[in-house]
């Protein structure tokens, strides 16, 4: 990411009149030099521009205030130049506001008019610059000031097929395995098709979805055994979900991927996020509330990327958090008057802590939660809780001071495991308990003994109870803890 401050020096004069009964002159009073309008979102090293995103965001405008000195109505032009110099200035938009968004639409516009293409049989280059700068004008007819001069790079991939992208129509995926979609048509996930192949970037869950060809019709379904009895060699973590409508099931790894159906060698595959996946830079959390996290730099929550969808899996609790634009840098926070105050919808569960930061503020059940900041569509919502979280198998604890389970199977504590650290927020009282692999097999233990010899490095409030089983013990104050187990680190802790 590069982070490009704009300063410059903007100056302005007013001219006032002055009117009296007995003489018709004029008093002119120069006013103080205007503060400059500095920009203050981060700009991106480069812009990649495909007609296929045209309705996305591309970029969102934002500055500061320019100070006159005065109370004034201030209005401002975002300008777009061809030549760089401002002389073919075009207004892209206007407002009294600190911000304007330009989609990729208008960048390809602006693009076109600078002469780029992406057609690989012309001479036509598909690299250059978009320049912009900020227009302040004071009441009707005030003086302009400038911003000083904008550079954005541009790049326009070219095209792999003459008529510049997808020539066959396009396939889509609901499901709840396609954790973006779910089993509705609000947001399916399209599959855009080139040549006969099939792809799409797919954030997928352990759970079932199904192919369709046509948007909103659920008669044209393709499920697992439509392709598996075409001849298709289909992934191994796409399996036949075997539930009444044989669905496909993913059975790997939470995350995204990109999915390719290739219909001409009938196989459909999973690999890395391609283009457009990850493509714009990631923004972190910090703060109490993000228990993992804290406030420090040391283990900040990253939230990445994609087509301005920034998402993570985030271990809440009932305090308070800020996003930050740059890892490490407490002066890139964007607090909840940040996006309230851009027409952001958020979750009720992310309410303004009304700390002297106004930072967010958890005030739902704690756990994991799928924390997605849409920028597009500007909203911010949790997903259910451990949606997406869990990429390894749980263990489960149960004893007496386990107080909400006991000594029986009827309300094990599950502790899910993210990238070999397991947790849960268990209620513990001064008595024993044992953690175990297998729910409801007492075979499965693993007991005080089990980790320290294995090198753990254990709290000092969880002993050996030195009772027949060499069950851990509690000798804490009791309540309500985040109990961790990290097999990467060996480190079990509470908190």
């Amino acid at each position: 990411m590069k982070n490009i401050k704009l300063l410059s020096l903007l100056f302005l004069a007013f001219v006032g009149f002055m009117a009296c009964d007995q003489e018709d002159d004029l008093v002119f009073t120069a006013q103080e030099p205007v503060e400059g309008i500095i920009f203050s979102n981060t700009f991106l090293e480069e812009y990649v521009l495909t007609a296929a995103a045209s309705s996305n965001l591309g970029e969102r405008f934002t500055w500061q205030d320019a100070d006159f000195g005065v109370p004034t109505n201030v209005s401002y032009d975002l300008e777009n130049s061809v030549l760089g110099d401002f002389s073919d200035a075009t207004v892209v938009g206007t407002t009294d506001g600190n911000e304007l968004a330009v989609t990729i639409g208008q960048m390809l516009d602006f693009a076109e008019a600078a002469g780029l293409d992406n057609d690989p049989n012309t001479e036509a280059l598909n690299t250059g610059k978009l320049y912009f700068r900020v227009k302040a004008i004071v009441g009707t007819e005030g003086l302009p000031t400038y911003s000083a001069i904008q550079e954005l790079n541009i790049i326009i991939p070219e095209d792999v097929v003459d008529n510049g992208g997808p020539n066959c129509p396009s396939i889509w995926v609901v499901g709840a395995g396609a954790v973006d979609a779910g089993w509705n048509w609000d947001s399916p996930i399209e599959f855009l098709c080139t040549d006969d192949v099939y792809k799409a970037n797919i954030n997928l869950i352990n759970d079932a979805f199904r192919f369709f060809t046509t948007e909103g019709d659920w008669g044209t379904g393709q499920n697992h055994p439509f392709y598996l009895n075409d001849g298709y060699t289909i992934d191994s973590r796409l399996e036949d979900a075997m539930d009444g409508d044989n669905n496909f099931r993913f059975n790997g790894t939470p995350g995204e991927y990109s999915l390719t159906i290739d219909t001409v060698n009938k196989t459909i595959t999973l690999g890395g996020v391609e283009l457009g996946a990850g493509n714009c830079d990631s923004v972190w959390v910090v703060g109490a509330g993000a228990v993992d996290a804290g406030w420090n730099w040391d283990s900040p929550i990253e939230f990445t990327c994609t087509d301005n969808v920034y998402r993570a899996n985030i271990n809440l609790i009932n305090d308070a958090f800020r996003f930050f634009t740059v890892e490490g840098d407490w002066g890139t926070g964007q607090n909840h008057p940040f996006y309230a105050n851009d027409g952001y919808t958020i979750d009720s569960r992310l309410e303004d802590a009304m700390d002297g930061d106004n930072n967010f503020r958890f005030n739902g059940t704690l756990g994991y939660y799928l924390l997605t900041v849409n920028t597009v569509n500007k909203t911010i919502t949790l997903g259910s809780p451990g949606q997406e979280a869990a990429n390894c198998d749980s263990v489960w604890v149960v004893g007496a001071g386990a107080v909400d389970a006991g000594w029986n199977w009827d309300s094990p504590i599950e502790f899910t495991c993210t990238d070999g650290a397991f947790s849960a927020y268990i209620n513990l009282t001064n008595d024993a308990f044992r953690f175990f692999t297998v729910e409801g097999d007492w075979g499965t233990g693993q007991n005080h003994p089990f980790y320290a010899n294995d090198g753990y490095t254990i709290d000092s409030r969880l002993e050996d109870a030195m009772d027949g089983d060499n069950n851990f013990n509690f000798n804490g104050t009791p309540g309500l803890y985040y109990l961790r187990i990290d097999t990467v680190n060996k480190t079990i802790t509470l908190q």
